[in-house]
């Protein structure tokens, strides 16, 4: 008979364990939390609160790169450069290097260093 009320016992025992260690409150609000940091770094909105603002520097090589922007364009012309890149890439063309654009521009910079690298990209001017 001790052995068919020692279950039971340790079952108790158990459920309230799990209950001090996480109490569902606790577990409701990590996961709240959880879900909202992954829409903040998942999500288009997200991207362009949750990410650092571009280097100017780095968005001007990266337009010198893809042939948007003259090298010896004045500093002025790159919010316009910035503006019909976003036009093209079917983007807000705000002019302002935020989530979206940076890894459109990274993206496309990438892809012209591989046809590059396969002898496929025409050669400009």
């Amino acid at each position: 008979m001790a052995a068919h009320t020692a279950v039971p016992a340790m079952a108790a025992e158990a459920a309230r364990t799990e209950r001090e260690a996480a109490p569902p409150g606790r577990v409701r609000r990590t996961l709240d939390l959880l879900g909202a940091l992954a829409r903040a770094l998942f999500t288009a909105e997200g991207a362009e609160t949750a990410l650092p603002a571009a280097d100017p520097a780095e968005v001007r090589a990266l337009l010198i790169e893809l042939g948007r922007l003259d090298a010896a364009e004045h500093p002025a012309g790159l919010p316009a450069a910035l503006a019909a890149f976003q036009r093209d890439a079917g983007l807000p063309a705000d002019g302002v290097a935020g989530g979206r654009t940076v890894t459109a521009l990274t993206r496309a910079a990438r892809e012209r260093r591989e046809l590059a690298a396969l002898g496929l990209l025409a050669p400009r001017g």
